[in-house]
């Protein structure tokens, strides 16, 4: 059986845009801090350490200057003979936003404020003027005293960067079978490659998070190629994929992806209930600096409590009698999110099957569709022990993955 071909997904580093708080989009203007610049190098670093046993055969990158210095230091911070030929795809550029780009997230909000909540709650839906034509949600006075129409020509903004996607997959994978690939890109591209890759609506483009340099990691296994005429195809994709791992920031030295949306609501950590004593000394080690507000644990759970609160004593832990608590559990945490005024933490330790389906859910995937194509529910989603799943439930947004397996 063919290698399986493993795609390593990076975002490019702090940028200048991202440190006033503006719209990029596909505008070139951005460059990267020295914030930037430095995490870049970590994650060279990261990549290149023996543990990691990676060595990259191709980097394929977006044509953009800030995601070019990221691929940049990236390549600098690895041994000379792990350095690998990088190719430029248009297809990682990441998603045209016409006027807002070069706007401050507040300038948004205020003067497209229908179109901006289209943008967050349909993004699917979202439409702007072709060319950076500034359209507001103010209509002239003159067109309303004359009934005149006003028509503009309009695109997808996100449905085009989807189509992106699966055009790159369809393209990339056949040329590179059992290799590794890092394709250092944009937060809404990365977004789009793993919902593509994953079988999920640009309804949920929202529902994950990618940070500055944040690294995600992909597994196609040869199957794809083998059996596939046309490579790409998005049920082919689905049937094939595995996500090993989504937004780690530790080798940023992040103890957890700093939250994107707001610092408001819950942030659930998600632990699988099937420890080894190895890899329950791990986890119980990495929650030793988390802050912890209570714990949720099945039955199946139950054992490991002590071990993994023992550094946080007064905590108040909730056991529940069945394995499939979170589901029970989706209705109190719609609320503790409203009721909480800053924000709670809670240490979630469910067994594995019921992890996935919750996370499944949250990135919005079908569950039948993955029932049905699937040998496993939720086979896609590979969760490892001794580590953990991070979902935030904002007061004002919908729930987002922030991370899987970091």
């Amino acid at each position: 059986m063919p290698m399986p071909t493993r795609v390593i997904l990076v975002r490019h580093g702090r940028s200048t845009f991202n440190e006033q708080g503006r719209y990029q989009g596909s505008s070139n203007e951005a460059v990267l801090t020295q914030k930037g610049k430095e995490t870049a190098q970590l994650v060279g670093q990261y990549l290149q350490h023996s543990s990691v046993g990676t060595t990259i055969d191709v980097i394929y990158t977006s044509p953009l200057r800030r995601v070019q210095q990221t691929a940049y230091e990236i390549t600098k911070a690895m041994a000379p003979a792990m350095r690998s030929p990088i190719v430029i795809s248009d297809q990682l550029k990441e998603i045209s936003l016409s006027c807002w780009e070069g706007l401050t997230y507040e300038q948004v909000k205020q003067q497209f404020a229908s179109q901006y909540h289209r943008w967050q709650q349909c993004p699917h839906k979202f439409e702007l003027p072709v060319n950076g034509e500034s359209v507001t949600d103010e209509v002239p006075e003159e067109a309303t005293k004359t009934n005149m129409a006003i028509t503009t020509e309009t695109y997808f903004p996100v449905q085009d960067l989807y189509q992106a996607a699966r055009q790159f997959w369809a393209t990339m994978l056949p040329r590179h079978a059992g290799s590794t690939i890092l394709i250092v890109s944009h937060s809404g591209t990365i977004h789009a490659l793993l919902s593509t890759a994953l079988g999920i609506s640009p309804a949920y483009h929202h529902s994950l998070q990618q940070s500055n340099c944040g690294i995600s990691e992909l597994t196609f296994s040869g199957l794809f190629f083998q059996q596939n005429s046309q490579p790409g195809s998005q049920q082919s994709l689905q049937q094939n994929v595995r996500l090993q791992q989504l937004n780690q920031t530790t080798a940023l030295g992040e103890v957890l992806p700093k939250l994107k949306v707001t610092k408001k609501g819950l942030r659930l950590l998600l632990a699988s209930a099937e420890l080894t004593a190895r890899s329950g000394e791990r986890l119980a080690h990495r929650l030793k600096a988390m802050p912890i507000d209570f714990c949720l644990s099945a039955d199946t759970g139950q054992k490991w409590l002590h071990l993994l609160t023992q550094e946080h004593p007064k905590i108040l832990c909730l056991e529940s009698q069945k394995d499939d608590f979170l589901q029970d559990w989706q209705r109190h945490l719609a609320q503790s999110r409203r009721a909480a005024e800053g924000l709670m933490t809670a240490l979630a330790i469910a067994p594995t099957a019921s992890i996935q389906k919750l996370l499944m859910q949250t990135l919005g995937g079908s569950l039948e569709e993955h029932n049905s194509l699937q040998k496993a529910p939720y086979h896609c989603l590979n969760l490892r022990a001794g580590y953990l799943s991070v979902i935030h439930y904002p007061d004002s947004h919908r729930p987002v993955v922030q991370a899987i397996n970091i």
